[in-house]
C-alpha cells in the first residue's frame, strides 16, 4: 500500500531528473585537484547531482592510497555506496559498500553503521529477505550493547517491511512497543532530538492499522479508528518539530485512510494538499503513493478516464525514479480494468501482462499479499475477459469473406471431428501424465566421441548446474550462451549433448522448457492462471505462438487444453 514513506531519505529520495551543470567533471580534470577542493566539490554536489558528485568521490578515492591521513578509504567507499544507491545501481552501490564493511570490522560503531546501511540498500531495491538479515544483525549488536533506541529504531525499519508483504500482525508487534518508548524520550529536557523517529513510529503504526483495516475486508472500523488517532498526533508533532517532510507524509496518510473509509471527496483535499508540499520539497518519488491514490478515488467513483490520468502519471514516475514497490502491480491491474471499462482492448491487455510479467518476479516473501491482491481484483475472472479480448484482436485480422466460405465446411466436419478430437486429447493428455510420473528413466548408452573423459565429465557437471539453476530459461539461450556459462567450447558442448543428452542443442533447450512449463502448470495453480503469452514469457519464448507450438509437437495437446484439464482434475 502507501509503503515509501521512510526509506533511506538521504539516499532514496534525491532528485533523480536535476538539471545537468554546465561544467564538464572528468576524472581528467580532477587529477591535479587537491583534497580539500574535491571534498568541496563533493559536498556542493550531494544533494543535488549525484553523477558529479561520484567524480569526485573517485577522485578522492585515488589519492586516498597516497595521503591516508587525510582520507579515510572507508568513507568514501561508504559514500560512494550512497551516490550510487540514488543513482539506481545496486551492483555498485553493494561493491562498495562491502569494501567499507571489510575496512571497519575491527571498529564495532562504524560496522554497525555500514551494515545497517547495506540492510537499507537491499530495502530500496526490493530485495526484503536480505534487508532484513542485515537488520537483523545491526539489531543483535544493539541488545548487546542495551542501545534501546537503535533496538526501537531498527524494529521499526523491520515493521516496515513486515508490513510491505502483508505481515501486518508482527509489523504492529514491534512497533506498538515502541511508541511509549519514544514518548519518554521526548518529554525529556532535551526530547526534541527524538522527535523525527517519534513521528516516524507513528506514521508507521497508522499505516499498519490502515493495512489490517484492508486486510480484515474492511470489517471492523476499530482498525480505521486506531490509524486515525496515531496520524493525528504525528500530523501535530510534525508541526511541533518543524519536521516537513514527516508533516507531508502524515497528510497524505491522511488522505489515504480517507479513501478506506470511504470519504472521496476529503481524501482528494487531503491527497492535493500532501502533493504541495511534496512538490515544494523537491521530491517526486513522493508523488507516486499520492497520484495512485487520486487514481484510485476516481477508479471507485466509476470516472475511468480521471482515474487513468492518474495511473499514468504514477506509471511515468515509477519508470523515470526507477522505483520498485509492491503497490506497482495493483497499479497495473488498475490500468487494465479501466482501460477495459474505456473499451481499449490493447492497452488492457498491455497492462494485465505487465501486472503478470511483475507478480512473476515476485519472491514466496509476497505471496501472502499476493493472493489478497488476486481477490481483491478478481484476478482469474478478469483473466478470462482479458483472453475474450485477445482472441477477438486476432479475429479482426481475418477477414470475413474467408471465415464464411470455410463456414459451411467446418459445419458440416465440426461434430464428428469434436468428438474424435476430444478423444484423442484425453489420450494424450493421460499420456503426459504418465510421461511426467516416469520422468527419471535410463537412457541408452552414449556414443564415443573425439573428447577426453575429463572434459565430457566437466561439461555434463555444468548442464545440470545449467538445469538445475533454471538457465534454459533465459531469451537468449543459445549455444555460445550455454557454452560461456559452463566454461566450454560451443564444438564440445554441442557433440556432448548429441552423444549424452540423444539430441541437437536446439530440442535439448526445448525439452528442458516444456519439461519445465508441464511441471509448473501441474503443480503451481497461481501459474496456470497466467494467460498464454506471460508463460510463453517466462519460459523464454519470444512469441505464444513458438511456446504453443513446441507445447503441441511434445503432448500433441494445446497449453490451454492442458490447462484446463489440469484445473478440472482438482475440482
Amino acid at each position: 500500500m502507501k509503503k515509501l514513506y521512510y526509506i533511506l531519505v538521504a539516499v532514496f529520495f534525491i532528485q533523480l531528473t536535476v538539471a545537468q551543470t554546465s561544467e564538464k567533471i572528468t576524472q581528467t580534470t580532477l587529477q591535479k585537484v587537491s583534497i580539500d577542493s574535491l571534498k568541496s566539490g563533493f559536498r556542493k554536489f550531494q544533494k543535488t547531482n549525484p553523477n558529479i558528485a561520484k567524480e569526485y568521490l573517485i577522485a578522492l578515492l585515488k589519492q586516498s592510497s597516497s595521503d591516508s591521513k587525510e582520507i579515510i578509504a572507508h568513507k568514501i567507499h561508504f559514500q560512494l555506496a550512497n551516490m550510487y544507491s540514488t543513482l539506481r545501481n545496486k551492483d555498485s552501490a553493494l561493491h562498495h559498500i562491502n569494501i567499507a564493511i571489510k575496512q571497519v570490522e575491527n571498529d564495532e560503531k562504524f560496522l554497525v553503521n555500514h551494515i545497517y546501511f547495506k540492510g537499507g540498500i537491499y530495502y530500496e531495491f526490493g530485495d526484503y529477505l536480505k534487508a532484513i538479515e542485515f537488520y537483523t544483525k545491526v539489531y543483535e549488536i544493539a541488545k548487546q550493547q542495551n542501545d534501546l533506541l537503535a533496538q526501537a529504531n531498527i524494529a521499526n525499519d523491520i515493521a516496515l517491511i513486515k508490513t510491505q508483504i502483508g505481515q501486518n500482525a508482527d509489523a504492529l508487534q514491534l512497533v506498538k512497543k515502541n511508541i511509549p518508548f519514544y514518548e519518554d524520550l521526548v518529554n525529556q529536557k532535551d526530547g526534541a532530538q527524538y522527535g523525527l523517529p517519534y513521528i516516524n513510529s507513528l506514521m508507521t503504526i497508522s499505516d499498519i492499522y490502515t493495512n489490517m483495516f484492508i486486510d480484515q475486508r474492511k470489517a471492523d472500523t476499530r482498525y480505521l479508528d486506531s490509524a486515525q488517532y496515531y496520524n493525528t498526533i504525528a500530523i501535530k508533532k510534525s508541526l511541533q518539530y518543524n519536521d516537513d517532510l514527516g508533516f507531508a507524509i502524515s497528510l497524505g496518510l491522511k488522505g489515504i485512510i480517507h479513501h478506506e473509509e470511504g470519504n472521496i471527496e476529503q481524501a482528494t483535499t487531503d491527497l492535493i494538499k500532501a502533493e504541495e508540499l511534496i512538490q515544494n520539497l523537491n521530491l517526486p518519488s513522493r508523488l507516486i503513493i499520492l497520484y495512485l491514490y487520486r487514481g484510485k478515488n476516481y477508479y471507485v467513483t466509476g470516472k475511468y478516464k480521471k482515474a487513468l490520468s492518474y495511473f499514468k502519471k504514477t506509471d511515468s514516475l515509477v519508470q523515470q525514479t526507477k522505483t520498485d514497490f509492491p503497490d506497482i502491480q495493483e497499479l497495473y491491474i488498475l490500468m487494465a480494468k479501466s482501460y477495459e471499462q474505456q473499451n481499449d482492448s490493447e492497452n488492457a491487455i498491455k497492462y494485465f501482462n505487465l501486472f503478470h510479467q511483475k507478480d512473476a518476479r515476485n519472491d514466496d516473501l509476497n505471496q501472502q499479499r499476493l493472493d489478497k491482491l488476486y481477490h481483491k481484483y478478481d484476478v482469474v475472472k478478469f483473466k478470462d475477459s482479458i483472453e475474450t479480448l485477445e482472441t477477438n484482436l486476432e479475429e479482426k485480422s481475418y477477414h470475413y469473406s474467408i471465415i464464411l466460405g470455410c463456414m459451411l465446411f467446418v459445419i458440416l466436419g465440426i461434430v464428428v471431428y469434436y468428438k474424435r478430437k476430444q478423444s484423442q486429447n484425453q489420450q494424450h493428455f493421460q499420456r503426459v501424465l504418465e510421461k511426467l510420473k516416469q520422468k527419471n528413466q535410463k537412457k541408452s548408452s552414449p556414443k564415443k566421441i573425439n573428447i577426453s573423459q575429463e572434459n565430457i565429465s566437466k561439461i555434463l557437471e555444468g548442464l545440470t548446474q545449467f538445469e538445475d539453476n533454471k538457465l534454459f530459461l533465459n531469451k537468449n539461450c543459445s549455444l555460445s550462451f550455454v557454452a560461456n556459462k559452463i566454461n566450454t567450447n560451443s564444438t564440445y558442448l554441442s557433440k556432448v549433448i548429441q552423444t549424452h543428452k540423444q539430441k541437437k542443442f536446439i530440442q535439448y533447450i526445448t525439452d528442458l522448457r516444456i519439461d519445465y512449463a508441464l511441471e509448473k502448470l501441474t503443480n503451481d495453480r497461481k501459474f496456470r492462471a497466467y494467460n498464454i503469452r506471460s508463460i510463453a514469457a517466462e519460459l523464454g519464448y519470444n512469441s505464444a505462438e513458438s511456446f504453443s507450438k513446441d507445447f503441441k509437437r511434445r503432448t500433441k495437446l494445446y497449453p490451454s487444453y492442458y490447462i484446463k484439464k489440469i484445473n478440472e482434475t482438482e475440482v
